[in-house]
């Protein structure tokens, strides 16, 4: 089963869901902004994709349901289960590895190249994209450092 975590109502997996529901598996959307619980059993997750939203990781006195984001997180990892973040989804797996999220020097907003490093490139993720990069709407202001041992395979000019 692949997991989608969704922090806003309007921020769900779309495109994506189609993609692995056409792939064949079976799926299920936790709705954090609706008190949705994490599931309990790991054994039955194949994959864990965590959504974007416009909370900022460091938030949890505002939105306390990203303290129990936090140990879920550090659950799949223990685990090894593959994990996806998108946006805040990269921004949380980032803080549960350690690494530090702030605000960056420039919010980026709207249609943006996101230029593959060589890594990227060369990565099963992206390897099939054609060219350097591709355009994506982007709508973030925070950034973060790349946690121990993660290799860096996308970035923007104003958000490497």
């Amino acid at each position: 089963m692949i997991i989608f975590i969704q922090h806003i109502e309007i921020e769900g997996p779309a495109a994506l869901k189609s993609l692995f529901i056409n792939k064949g598996f079976a799926l299920q959307t936790v709705k954090v902004y609706d008190q949705e619980p994490f599931p309990v059993n790991l054994d039955i997750i194949e994959a864990v994709i965590i959504l974007g939203g416009p909370m900022s990781v460091y938030e949890e006195d505002k939105y306390p349901f990203l303290e129990a984001e936090d140990r879920f997180i550090k659950r799949i990892l223990s685990r090894n289960i593959p994990l996806f973040g998108i946006c805040l989804g990269a921004q949380l797996i980032a803080k549960a590895l350690g690494a530090k999220v702030y605000k960056a020097l420039k919010r980026e907003i709207g249609w943006l190249d996101l230029e593959f490093t060589a890594a990227g490139k060369a990565d099963n993720l992206f390897s099939g994209w054609a060219g350097d990069g591709l355009k994506v709407f982007e709508w973030h202001e925070d950034t973060f450092d790349l946690p121990e041992n993660a290799v860096l395979l996308a970035r923007s000019v104003d958000c490497p």
